[in-house]
């Protein structure tokens, strides 16, 4: 019995969680909404100041007016209720130094996001929360995302198979969105609303080379060593087997170079400078031998 109503209770809980991290993702939308009439309105005034003011508005702005005015933002308006309605007046209406800043706020906070791969992956989040949500007014961006960026995320949502039973189609150069009657995010869709985001592995490769010099010369990512000398050489080797008999000839000069005691190898180099420019490969992989062989030698 116990068993049964610990059950219960637990399912319960998390019924309640559920609920609640819903609610305050509305709270989240109101509060970007709210941000944005702020910005509309002190607009406004600041377009229109220092003039009378006679405005008729509705309760909603009313209240908007009201906050902005209590919180000495606006200095010289009154707002009035009536029964039909409310109105805002003032002879000089202003914003004061205080609503100058809280409006650069509001503006830096309605800058487009910048769509780097971190920011995309959150906006796919809020997308699928949004169709989770029921929402399916999926045309409007979401908040601060431009309209050609939130495109995109459509665009990737549909083809990465992230949510069934939506379609996106273009008449007359339009973008279209088509529902089935049944719409469902996929596993790999919650995948990304269930996970945050994971930085890459920025770890890379470090050459410290001192004019030429290469003694105490390490290559190394994440403090770690790596001698790969002798697979880099066998991949020179099948590289240079693929050569014309021309080509051959110049590279191996260029492989002498870099397993010769010369020190100044850089001057060495410099006359192959246009066979090189045009053989990246051979680029790539004499560099990695030219560091990989100073790391033997120090060890």
């Amino acid at each position: 019995m116990w068993q049964g109503t610990r059950f219960i209770e637990l399912e319960m809980n998390h019924d309640f969680g559920i609920i609640y991290l819903k609610k305050l993702m509305k709270e989240g939308k109101n509060e970007m909404s709210n941000q944005t009439k702020y910005l509309e309105l002190l607009m406004f005034i600041k377009e229109n100041s220092p003039q009378s003011l006679e405005k008729e508005i509705d309760s909603i702005e009313s209240n908007f007016y009201k906050y902005l005015i209590n919180q000495g933002y606006i200095q010289g308006a009154k707002v009035q209720e009536y029964m039909s309605g409310a109105m805002i007046y003032g002879n000089s209406v202003f914003l004061t130094e205080k609503g100058e800043l809280f409006l650069q706020e509001l503006i830096g906070n309605s800058k487009p996001i910048r769509m780097t791969s971190k920011n995309k992956y959150n906006q796919m989040k809020i997308l699928l929360e949004r169709i989770e949500d029921g929402d399916r007014n999926l045309l409007r961006p979401n908040y601060r995302v431009r309209e050609n960026d939130h495109l995109d995320l459509l665009h990737n949502m549909i083809d990465e198979d992230l949510v069934k039973g939506i379609s996106l189609k273009y008449a007359s150069n339009k973008p279209h969105l088509y529902f089935s009657d049944n719409i469902r995010i996929t596993e790999e869709g919650y995948e990304i609303m269930d996970n945050e985001y994971k930085e890459k592995d920025n770890s890379s490769m470090v050459f410290n080379i001192y004019d030429g010099d290469f003694k105490g010369a390490q290559i190394g990512g994440n403090n770690v060593q790596y001698n790969n000398y002798d697979n880099v050489k066998n991949e020179l080797d099948e590289y240079l087997a693929k050569l014309s008999k021309e080509e051959q000839e110049e590279a191996t000069q260029i492989v002498e170079v870099i397993n010769s005691q010369e020190l100044n190898k850089v001057g060495k180099l410099s006359k192959f400078t246009n066979f090189l420019e045009t053989h990246p490969k051979l680029v790539e992989l004499t560099g990695k031998m030219l560091v990989w062989g100073m790391t033997l030698n120090n060890k």
